[in-house]
């Protein structure tokens, strides 16, 4: 189980977001706030529905979102990063997820940067 505390290792420093909801089982929400921002981050857990041709998979959701707050002519936005993996209930190997958190940052953040860019 997840702690009561949540700390994403930010850029321009931990942001340490603390648990204010677990009312749904398999869910929790964390927030982080200041008077420029808030930080959000959710976590989601469900199964797939099983049909003739596919089994049941076991389905994680992380979502981080920033809302940054409206000042002087700058209006109110968010900006939202999340990840979804599907995987089967028996299955535990971590590394195509891992490979994948390494792709986006490497070559200091690079492919990143390419695909926000609309890179294909």
């Amino acid at each position: 189980m997840l702690g009561n505390t949540l700390v994403l290792p930010h850029a321009d420093g931990n942001v340490t977001c603390v648990k204010i909801d677990q009312s749904k089982p398999y869910e929790s929400e964390y927030l982080f706030r200041t008077a420029l921002k808030e930080t959000t981050v959710r976590i989601r857990h469900s199964k797939t529905k099983a049909t003739p041709l596919r089994v049941s998979y076991d389905r994680h959701n992380m979502e981080v979102q920033e809302r940054i707050f409206a000042a002087g002519e700058i209006p109110e936005y968010t900006r939202k990063a999340y990840v979804v993996i599907e995987v089967l209930p028996s299955d535990a190997d971590v590394k195509i997820t891992d490979a994948l958190a390494d792709w986006l940052i490497a070559t200091a953040n690079s492919n990143l940067v390419s695909l926000l860019g609309w890179e294909s």
